[in-house]
């Protein structure tokens, strides 16, 4: 160890030290090693204070990295049996459908390098997230429609649009949600999906008059309004059944809710249109809201097979 010596001690600060050895009951040597311990603590490195704009690169880095990781989570690019975790190589093939360099997106991450308007725009086109999210605003990772509050006809009849869609239902089968209806809607030309979710009324049984009355107002207009369009219908089996809704609706791409282990073909609509109850959704005292849906024609020549509203 180390020695230190020094010379010409004042003779009052040298009694001083001795009085103190003597009271502490250590050596003249200890108690000055002891006293220069407790006067020169070590330094503790301080984080550098960071500027409100590194702030915002450091946060947007953390949720373009969060939106990354749920896409492989969530098999995005499908070639794989499940979910995993993201690597470099995943990104690289981000950056290739992105038309960017991946050495960026990994600079953003790392909260190097900030998050563009253009970008985020662009992921938002590609992946269906919210640019709004990404850049630090509320709402959700994967935003979903409340086509109760557009409008039903509205979700199934743009009015500024003149693209043609096809439709996906997705009845939520059993746990906490039983009945919830997810729809995701894609447009043709684009083949970009905009998922929506009725939070109006739900299919099964238990729902008061307005619930029921919502119902109706849905399959009647699909039946009569909607008879020509493309819908596939199915059972999707949650997870884990008593799922916190927010922590699910919003935060999954929709190859989340197209995962063949979690979804079955279904037949309820079907069964609905043509005055049937799929699983006692009417048999508390509204059957009478079932044969008015069997009893009504539908609007256009059309048919109803295998699950699927088509041509």
């Amino acid at each position: 160890m180390a020695k230190i010596q020094a010379r010409n001690v004042d003779d009052a600060l040298y009694q001083r030290i001795e009085q103190s050895a003597m009271k502490n009951e250590r050596s003249l040597e200890g108690e000055i090693r002891t006293a220069l311990r407790e006067y020169y603590q070590p330094v503790v490195s301080q984080e550098p204070m960071m500027s409100e704009r590194e702030r915002w690169q450091h946060e947007t880095g953390k949720r373009l990295k969060w939106l990354f990781d749920r896409l492989m989570a969530d098999n995005y690019f499908r070639d794989y049996a499940g979910g995993r975790t993201l690597d470099t190589f995943d990104l690289v093939r981000l950056g290739r459908q992105l038309n960017t360099s991946p050495g960026l997106l990994m600079d953003i991450m790392d909260g190097q390098q900030e998050l563009t308007f253009e970008l985020a725009d662009a992921m938002a086109e590609k992946f269906g997230s919210s640019a709004e999210w990404l850049l630090g605003e509320s709402g959700q990772l994967f935003p979903f429609v409340d086509i109760g509050s557009v409008g039903y006809r509205e979700f199934f009849f743009p009015a500024e649009s003149k693209s043609d869609y096809t439709f996906e239902f997705l009845r939520i089968s059993g746990g906490m949600h039983d009945g919830t209806l997810l729809i995701l809607r894609q447009d043709v030309q684009t083949k970009r999906i905009t998922p929506g979710v009725i939070n109006d009324f739900h299919l099964s049984s238990g729902m008061g008059s307005g619930g029921y009355g919502n119902m109706k107002r849905f399959l009647l207009l699909l039946k009569t309004e909607g008879a020509r369009l493309s819908i596939n219908t199915f059972d999707w089996t949650p997870e884990h059944p008593n799922f916190g809704f927010s922590t699910v609706i919003g935060q999954h791409h929709h190859v989340y809710f197209q995962d063949s282990p979690h979804r079955s073909s279904a037949r309820w609509l079907q069964q609905v249109f043509n005055g049937e109850d799929p699983g006692d959704w009417f048999s508390t005292g509204w059957s009478s809201v079932l044969r008015e849906i069997g009893e009504t024609p539908f609007g256009d020549d059309s048919k109803v097979a295998g699950g699927v509203v088509s041509e």
